[in-house]
């Protein structure tokens, strides 16, 4: 690098060499400037970076919650399809047990075979209601998960994407510092 200085009787040119040094410092700190709005700007990004980690994690624990509903929901669609089932078996025991008194009373067993059989078509009503709302619920459930994938796949490609961004600025900012270095 020729910097041309001009010779004086002690050396060079004060002149020159005090003009060379302010240049190479307005050189250097304009550098700096740049470098210091550069990392401004990723930390920035990492901010926002860190600030979707946190809504996935909110929306995660969202999720958690839901997932804990539903299983709640389909336990005690459990509990009640058993019991509508015992109630079904409580209720042929009893109508094969009306038939067999028949014999003693033909209108009495009559009487009862009719209730039971409205018990029967209660607790047949009731398990179809219950077969549309365990239908509905798994429905919903498919509907809220795709959705959610959907979006931690959105949120994944943009963490990514900000990732290789920041990954690219401080390759940038290290060849930068290397060369103002060397």
């Amino acid at each position: 690098m020729s910097v041309g200085f001009r010779k004086s009787l002690f050396g060079f040119n004060c002149d020159d060499v005090i003009e060379y040094i302010s240049r190479t410092h307005k050189t250097f700190v304009d550098k700096e400037k740049k470098l210091s709005e550069k990392v401004d700007g990723l930390v920035r990004e990492l901010s926002i970076s860190k600030s979707e980690a946190e809504k996935l994690a909110s929306e995660k624990q969202e999720l958690d919650a839901k997932l804990a509903e539903f299983t709640a929901k389909y336990e005690e669609i459990e509990r009640l399809s058993e019991n509508i089932g015992k109630l079904y078996l409580v209720a042929q025991a009893n109508a094969q047990a009306i038939m067999e008194s028949s014999a003693n009373s033909a209108k009495i067993t009559a009487e009862e075979v009719s209730k039971n059989l409205y018990t029967i078509d209660e607790a047949h009503d009731s398990l179809k209601e219950l077969r549309q709302s365990i239908t509905r619920t798994s429905d919903d459930f498919v509907a809220e998960v795709d959705r959610l994938i959907s979006s931690l796949n959105t949120t994944r490609e943009q963490i990514a994407a900000n990732t290789e961004a920041e990954d690219n600025a401080k390759n940038a900012f290290e060849e930068i510092y290397k060369s103002i270095v060397e």
